[in-house]
């Protein structure tokens, strides 16, 4: 049966060839309106949707597939989890209504199971936002739980590699391990243990901050992020984003609570900005995701 020609039209993102290479893609281009929008520019939170659509549907096409259609070598159905997402070179703030937002996308294998994409947002002329996305294909082990999830094995997608696009996927990955293996101490000296955290506990939404896929969506980490910094007093309500690194290490399932605890924020003087470390835990203590925020100060 065939899909509808909205859904193809979506699919257009990648060549018609279907290998993962190392041109840039254009997404549709998008006339900005409210949805897109918020009291201070550009929504981050569309624009992680909108940079994750694009991942999803750059790696499905390039197996050959439909998103809906993705399984392992085991016949069992695949999801992306992102794994790091970098934001940086923001200026949000430079977006209004009725502007034209393009989107180039450059799609990479970083081996059978890991995806990973650069992506490049701009309007009238100039540039609002880069995006680098680390993804790798994950299954449950138990039906219905995110706390079984696994990394899927996979066939590996026909792929062209240029030493530029190696490259960059390489320090992605070493930035990630960075992470992951305490690098971000070194960002934070001042870094509190976690019993000594300004802490807050939040309970998502079913509704509002998971996916279809009945996983929390990683745009929803964000945001609670940016909730629990506001309801602690942390920020306030004009810093702009500059820069947001956020390294993802689990999930919940629907119902539980993350305990977000800040870690440390340090300012400079000099660039007028503030520089945070959010955590992310399920009541339990596990540790699902690290979040660094680089934000510009109006008026300090």
């Amino acid at each position: 049966m065939p899909r509808p020609e909205s859904t193809r039209r979506r699919l257009d993102l990648v060549e018609a060839g279907g290998a993962l290479a190392h041109e840039v893609f254009m997404a549709p281009a998008v006339t900005l309106g409210m949805p897109q929008l918020d009291a201070l520019g550009l929504s981050e939170n569309w624009l992680l949707k909108a940079a994750g659509d694009h991942h999803w549907q750059a790696l499905a096409r390039a197996r050959g597939q439909h998103p809906g259609d993705l399984t392992d070598l085991e016949g069992r159905r695949v999801y992306a989890a992102f794994t790091r997402v970098h934001l940086h070179a923001a200026r949000l703030e430079a977006a209004r209504e009725d502007l034209s937002l393009r989107t180039s996308i450059a799609c990479q294998a970083a081996g059978h199971s890991r995806v990973a994409t650069q992506q490049t947002f701009q309007a009238d002329g100039q540039t609002l936002a880069r995006l680098e996305m680390m993804s790798v294909f994950v299954c449950r082990e138990r039906s219905g739980d995110n706390r079984s999830i696994v990394r899927a094995p996979m066939a590996g997608p026909r792929t062209s590699r240029s030493p530029a696009q190696v490259a960059w996927v390489q320090a992605a990955m070493e930035a990630e391990r960075v992470a992951r293996t305490g690098g971000w101490d070194t960002l934070f000296p001042d870094a509190i243990r976690p019993t000594d955290a300004r802490q807050i506990t939040l309970r998502p939404d079913p509704r509002q901050d998971f996916n279809g896929a009945g996983l929390l969506y990683f745009a929803s980490f964000q945001a609670l992020a940016d909730r629990a910094a506001w309801q602690m007093g942390l920020l306030g309500s004009t810093e702009q984003v500059r820069e947001r690194e956020m390294v993802f290490h689990g999930n919940i399932n629907i119902g539980d609570s993350l305990v977000l605890l800040c870690l440390a924020r340090r300012f400079d003087a000099h660039e007028h900005s503030q520089h945070d470390w959010m955590q992310l835990r399920r009541s339990d203590g596990q540790i699902v995701a690290n979040i660094r925020t680089r934000r510009f100060i109006t008026g300090r």
